[in-house]
């Protein structure tokens, strides 16, 4: 059995103004760092063995002061990054409306397989994330527990899906800023344990 600890990132300048990230390389706000401490604060004495991250700096940044007061170096992971928003990345809602409206209408009506030109539709990014998610808790790769440092959107789909519902139901388990998910692994089933907790 592994235990797993699952945190969203710190919050950023795009969070705070409500812009499209995706996987547009936003560093952490002066907020997300302290958000970062307060949740590394928590997991210090949990016995972590190792910590994964995005490669994105604000997950990166996250994972990093997460880790320093434990002597670790994060692994960066491809897999983990956010979903892919292609042209839609920068823009507030309302200016994808204004710019992309018939791309816009067809994510809202069926985001599984619809997604912005250049970028992902839910079903990759959710496949993309839970294979990763896997990959990294092999049973005998690592001790337990494990913390992965990843994105609010990809996080949600996971969460959905072990809620047995569709990952396009992703916006019902959107997960806060530096919040922590707990998930338990045994064999090739994955048990939500605790889901957005606040530290």
């Amino acid at each position: 059995m592994m235990k797993i600890f699952l945190v969203r990132h710190g919050v950023t300048e795009f969070n705070q103004k409500r812009r499209i990230q995706g996987q547009k390389d936003i560093p952490l706000a002066p907020e997300g760092r302290i958000q970062a401490r307060e949740t590394g604060s928590y997991l210090q004495s949990l016995g972590l063995k190792k910590i994964y991250s995005s490669d994105l700096s604000r997950a990166r940044e996250t994972a990093q002061i997460i880790a320093e007061p434990i002597g670790f170096t994060p692994v960066e992971v491809l897999g983990l990054r956010e979903i892919n928003m292609g042209r839609w990345e920068g823009l507030s809602w309302e200016e994808v409306g204004e710019k992309f409206p018939e791309e816009q209408k067809a994510w809202v009506e069926n985001p599984l397989d619809n997604g912005p030109s250049g970028g992902e539709n839910i079903k990759q990014a959710a496949d993309r994330f839970e294979k990763t998610i896997f990959s990294i808790t092999e049973p005998g790769k690592n001790g337990s527990p494990i913390l992965i440092v990843s994105h609010g959107l990809v996080i949600a789909t996971l969460v959905a899906s072990m809620r047995g519902k569709s990952p396009a139901f992703w916006r019902d388990f959107s997960p806060d800023n530096a919040s922590i998910t707990e998930l338990r692994r045994e064999n090739n089933t994955l048990e939500l344990i605790s889901f957005n907790k606040p530290v």
